[in-house]
């Protein structure tokens, strides 16, 4: 693996890449667009310090589910449940696209993570319907435009490589104006319900 502006790429024969839950060369061009546009968070990912690629099978070790109970309940999860729920997502071909942040310089621990979930639909001429999920950024690492980084990375994405005609998120009544500033927002006579089920 080589990290090219603070981003891994791998060579396309890469005996590794069934690691990643999907294949890294996807990123190249989002990664090369995304470092011309956006070069004010050069001290923050292209120096070195961190890398984003795709989550991948050993990831357990490096912190990934300590990070999600940074957002929410994971419950007790060993590795045997992560490589299965890993394997099925994998399985699940052009369906889900998990981004994480390593920080190069404490234990390779991973310090950021979203995903875009793409739903294919037979609405729209059968077209593909993104959503973004479960984005944290480690609470030691907040403050330096991480989850922009994330959001900005998967929302185009979407829209380049998916062809998503829509993406959407759901948040938080204080995170709205943070994801208002990647151009979400309120469509008129649309609401979000939720019921949960206790297990």
């Amino acid at each position: 693996m080589t990290a090219q502006n603070g981003f891994a790429s791998k060579k396309p024969n890469n005996n590794h890449q069934n690691e990643y839950l999907f294949d890294i060369n996807l990123l190249e061009s989002i990664f090369q667009d995304y470092s011309l546009r956006d070069s004010k968070l050069c001290r923050n990912i292209y120096d070195g310090k961190y890398i984003v690629r795709p989550l991948g099978k050993s990831d357990f070790d490096q912190g990934y589910i300590d990070l999600l109970r940074q957002l929410t309940e994971c419950g007790t999860i060993t590795y045997d449940d992560y490589e299965k729920r890993f394997n099925e997502l994998k399985e699940s071909s052009n369906t889900y696209y998990t981004l994480i942040i390593q920080d190069k310089n404490v234990d390779q621990r991973i310090v950021g993570s979203a995903t875009l979930v793409c739903e294919k639909k037979f609405i729209r001429q059968c077209g593909t319907r993104g959503r973004i999920e479960d984005v944290v950024v480690d609470d030691r690492c907040r403050g330096q435009q991480l989850g922009k980084v994330l959001v900005d990375l998967l929302t185009q994405f979407a829209r380049d490589k998916c062809d998503c005609y829509k993406i959407s998120l759901e948040c938080k009544d204080h995170l709205v104006n943070f994801y208002q500033k990647f151009g979400y927002k309120h469509e008129d006579q649309q609401n979000y319900l939720c019921r949960r089920f206790i297990t």
